[in-house]
């Protein structure tokens, strides 16, 4: 059995161990550690929330890490392709064989519980103890762990030993959980912070920055702000990444990522400054990270996904922009890089995200939409409904198509450049079934 159907085994696995759906609270998760011996106290970690960018600024971070000789874990949501992309150690997946160990002893320790047995924990409470038990058992000297939801109630929230917390930039998603307005969803957020621990945010509007230092206060959190760090600026961005700079009142210093995007700067930039904190922190002292480590480590990032480019000429891009935020992102990257070049959006959206929001950024990148779904997922948008939604924008359409390959094969008949975007699963589901030789 190939490694990647195995995994598809531990999801079928984790989904009939889960409660269904998203069940906000810790109490499950707190008593299932409980039982686990609190793996989840047994390694230091860096907290990384928000609502976008998360995954690249974790990500970045775990490199740099892994650059200055630590030995260090990252733990992510959602997957593209195979789950065994959610946790790696020095860059290494883990083995089916370790996950499914894991899980054997978690349906062990729910069958010896009447209470879990009454309301087990959710798929990614599950999914996010079984990555803390190897984590624990694989003695990291630090652990990068990317919230979910990302607030309160978050189970990655139930970390012990958080040396530092990154707040990446704040939109309004996953509303019917967090609030419906950006005050709302910060404070969910900024509720992360510990007392006594560090905190780095990328900043926002002022009145959220105002909410930032108001909740640190209370919480007796010693917070900073990024652009109060150091000053910073994206220098070009390309096909082959993005160029920007760093500079304090003593240098300047030049980077390359090859993560695609004005915004890869912000991310890059959060993911060093949390680096410099690891190494003059008096909680951590990670003194082996060094100018050359920085670079080296920001120079080799992989993150999977955003802006990835699978095909050229014409161009396949696939990219996670799934809310307004990433979106607004998304059109500005297409501006600054494709310029006037003509270009085909294959779009599948979530109907718990804000479509309605999407569809007007989406509007104004003037380009031609094919719509289309996630085969198979309930919480996926069907594509009759969003070409609906999209013509009533007054959105050029091409048509919809149930088939995300389908539409793929469409756009790129027409010899223009494509990008896949509207969700995360979309762009798992274009790259799993893309071949560079054959096409999809």
């Amino acid at each position: 059995m190939k490694d990647i159907e195995k995994f598809h085994d531990i999801e079928s696995k984790l989904q009939s161990l889960a409660s269904p759906g998203i069940i906000p609270g810790l109490a499950r998760l707190s008593h299932l550690l409980m039982l686990l011996g609190n793996p989840e106290r047994k390694f230091k970690a860096v907290h990384v929330v928000g609502t976008n960018g998360k995954g690249s600024t974790a990500s970045t971070l775990s490199s740099i890490l892994n650059k200055s000789g630590y030995k260090s874990a990252l733990y992510t949501s959602p997957h593209l392709v195979s789950f065994a992309e959610r946790l790696t150690i020095d860059e290494e997946e883990i083995s089916f064989e370790k996950w499914e160990e894991s899980l054997k002893l978690i349906e062990k320790k729910i069958e010896s519980s009447e209470r879990l047995k009454a309301q087990p924990p959710t798929y990614f409470e599950l999914t996010t103890a079984a990555a803390f038990m190897i984590i624990a058992e694989a003695r990291v000297d630090i652990a990068v762990i990317e919230a979910g939801l990302g607030g309160r109630l978050d189970a990655t929230n139930i970390l012990s030993n958080v040396v530092l917390t990154l707040i990446t930039p704040l939109a309004i998603d996953h509303a019917e959980y967090l609030g419906n307005t950006l005050a709302s969803i910060a404070k969910e957020k900024f509720a992360v912070m510990r007392p006594g621990t560090p905190a780095i945010f990328s900043g926002g509007e002022e009145d959220i920055e105002s909410l930032f230092f108001d909740t640190a206060f209370k919480k007796n959190t010693n917070a900073q702000l990024l652009r109060r760090l150091c000053s910073y600026g994206t220098i070009e961005v390309s096909l082959t990444g993005t160029d920007f700079y760093i500079e304090t009142e003593c240098l300047r210093s030049d980077y390359h990522t090859p993560l695609i995007g004005s915004y890869q700067t912000d991310n890059a930039v959060l993911a060093i400054a949390a680096a410099c904190e690891l190494k003059t922190s008096s909680l951590t002292k990670f003194e082996k990270i060094t100018f050359q480590t920085l670079y080296k480590g920001v120079v080799s990032v992989r993150w999977p996904g955003r802006f990835e480019i699978l095909k050229k000429d014409p161009l396949l891009i696939i990219d996670g922009a799934h809310n307004p935020h990433a979106l607004k992102r998304l059109a500005e990257n297409t501006a600054s890089i494709l310029r006037d070049r003509p270009f085909n959006l294959v779009v599948a959206m979530m109907k718990d995200k804000d479509v309605l929001k999407s569809l007007d950024i989406i509007k104004g990148m003037r380009t031609k939409l094919y719509c289309t779904q996630i085969p198979g997922m309930d919480r996926s948008l069907a594509s009759k409904e969003l070409l609906e939604m999209a013509q009533d924008k007054g959105i050029v359409c091409a048509g919809e198509w149930e088939d995300p390959n389908r539409a793929v094969k469409e756009s790129l008949a027409s010899d223009c450049d494509t990008i896949c975007c509207g969700s995360l699963y979309l762009s798992g589901y274009v790259k799993e079934h893309f071949d560079a030789n054959k096409g999809i």
